[in-house]
Formats: C-alpha cells, structure tokens, sequence
C-alpha cells in the first residue's frame, strides 16, 4: 500500500525537509520503503512524517476499521491513531489465513487458478497450515452452492475493488481525495437491471448459530452500497458477508431510497470522531485481547488473554483511576505524546 507522507522532521542523512510530501510504501508490520527507494521502519515513519490528509479532516482517510475502533473504545483510537506508542508486532497467524483464503477466492472467481501461487509473504503460517488452508478454501469454491450461485450471477464481476469517498460521500480518484477508502472483495454489476451485488469474504466464526445470534455490523456493507449507488447508478445493492468456513451467507438489501440516510449516518459518525477530545474508555471483554492493555490498564501486554477476566479488566481500571500518583506508564505516554509533536 503506497500513502502520501508530509515529513515533519528531517529525515537523517537524506535532503528530505519539513514539508516535503513524499510517497511511502507499507509493505509490512515491520517494513516501510519511502519513495520506493529509501528502506525504514513504522517508528522512524510516525516520527519524521504524517499522512498527507484531506483539507478539514484531522484523520482522514477513514476507513471502516477506524470508525469502528473509536465506536467500540474511542481510548482505544486514541492510542492507535493519536499516541501511536511504539508496538511489537507479532505475525498473525487469524491475518494471515484470511489474506490466504482472499486470495484463493479472488483467482476463483475469475476462473485463473491456474495461475495462482501462494505469496511468499506470510511469517506465521507453516506449511501445513497454508496446505490445510488451501484445501479448506478449494473444497469450499466446489462445494458450496452458495458460492456456485455467486459465480452464475449474471454481470460483471470486479474482484478486489478499491474505492474512494470524498467529503460529500461521492466517489473521488485518488486517496489523497478521499474522506473514507476501503476494498470491495467482489462486485457483480448488472447493468440490464440495475442491480449491483456485493461480496465481503470472511473467515472465522464460532458456528453459524453464532453468527446468526450476534451478527456482524453491517456499516461496512453499507458504506460498499453508497459507493456502488454513486459509482454505477445502482438501484438495488444487495449485499453479503460470506463466511465460507460455516458456509453462510449474512444478507443485506439497500435501495437507491437508502442511500441518503446512509450518508448521513457515516457522516455524523466522523464528525463525532473529529470533536472527540475526551476518549474515554469502553471496558468490555475485549480488552484482554487490546494492544494496549499495558498502557491503559496496567495488565500485562504478554499476559494471556484467556486467563483475564471481566472482573480482572474492571478491578485494573479501579486501580488506574485511583491510584493518585502517576505510574510509570503514564510517564512514558507523556513523553510519546511530545515526541510526536515534534
């Protein structure tokens, strides 16, 4: 994924200056490559530059993960978005399998297996695991008669989808343009009948009833609608998450009528994300699996997430809070915090 950065910090032994607005080159967790020339890591990148962002939008470009981390914690986007202490990745293994089964359904699709080779990217998974994966992701394309009907559908089929939203929620070119981007996993427009359907794979899931019991928000899907209404004209969206593992399709329907409410729902949102100044912190199960449990609770980072607790997350924040000296923690927050306004 190629961004433009605008350095904010002399870059060491390089001309780059304050201002300066450069293309930079994620390539991993752990390896950045500025103007395709110049190899570093996401600490040096969050220290010397910033995104070059939308006029207005202090943390644009938006996507829907983002908006979701502040609705579930917005302490949680603030150290994600905000703080940006550094952060030990470690591969993951959950990431990495659905970036495979991705990949798999995306040469599928298109009927160019074929051609498909398994990336040499991944760090977590074995040989067995990719070989399990693989099989798993085949037998699905041949089995599900799901999946079948998704390929029959008549239309043009466009795999993997970047989009882009402006301001006003309409479709715009180039990132730098956008107030929300995303990728659309599968697209299948019918221009015969103004009928745009659209695909999100998904890999996890305890089981069907599960997912049928505590299903899934559906704002991604929906900002996909806007997009397909503005970019083709779509009278009807439909819509689904597919979870190929349980072979379940979670299925939404919107109308050009539903667009507007649409757009203003993604907009409120952002603008509350925007005139956030508090950040306050959402306790909730979840947080034992958090980055930043160390640094918001004072729970072990290596600790594992099983063995914690709801009650273990709630006496921790009991003793943040009351504890009227500032910890050691908090010292090092302050002096991330002023590191990056540097």
């Amino acid at each position: 994924m190629i961004r433009k950065y605008k350095c904010i910090k002399p870059f060491p032994n390089t001309t780059m200056q304050v201002g300066d607005v450069l293309e930079i080159e994620k390539r991993s967790e752990f390896e950045y490559v500025i103007d395709g020339a110049i190899g570093t890591t996401r600490e040096l990148v969050y220290k010397h530059f910033e995104l070059y962002r939308l006029e207005g939008y202090k943390f644009s470009p938006y996507s829907h993960s983002k908006m979701e981390t502040w609705v579930s914690c917005p302490q949680k986007f603030n150290y994600q978005y905000i703080i940006k202490p550094p952060r030990t990745f470690v591969p993951s293994p959950i990431l990495e399998k659905g970036t495979l089964f991705h990949a798999i359904l995306e040469f599928d699709i298109e009927d160019d297996l074929d051609n498909f080779d398994i990336p040499d990217k991944f760090k977590a998974l074995t040989k067995k695991d990719k070989k399990e994966i693989v099989t798993q992701a085949l037998t699905f394309t041949v089995k599900s008669k799901k999946y079948k009907k998704i390929k029959n559908l008549s239309g043009i089929k466009v795999p993997e989808q970047e989009m882009f939203l402006g301001s006003d929620l309409k479709p715009v070119e180039t990132l730098q343009e956008s107030l929300i981007r995303g990728f659309i996993d599968l697209i299948i427009w019918d221009e015969k009948t103004k009928t745009c359907h659209i695909y999100d794979w998904k890999t996890g899931g305890k089981s069907k009833e599960a997912l049928k019991k505590w299903p899934k928000s559906r704002d991604q899907l929906e900002l996909y609608a806007i997009w397909a209404h503005e970019t083709y004209g779509a009278e009807v969206i439909n819509t689904a998450f597919v979870y190929a593992e349980h072979d379940y399709l979670a299925e939404y329907r919107f109308t050009k009528d539903d667009i507007n409410a649409l757009k203003s729902k993604f907009q409120l949102k952002i603008e509350g994300i925007e005139n956030d100044g508090v950040y306050g912190k959402n306790l909730t199960q979840l947080c034992a699996w958090c980055d930043f449990k160390e640094l918001c609770l004072g729970i072990p980072a290596d600790k594992e997430p099983r063995s914690i607790t709801k009650d273990d997350i709630f006496e921790a924040a009991r003793n943040m809070k009351g504890n009227k000296k500032k910890p050691k923690k908090s010292k090092f927050l302050e002096m991330v915090k002023e590191k990056n306004k540097d």
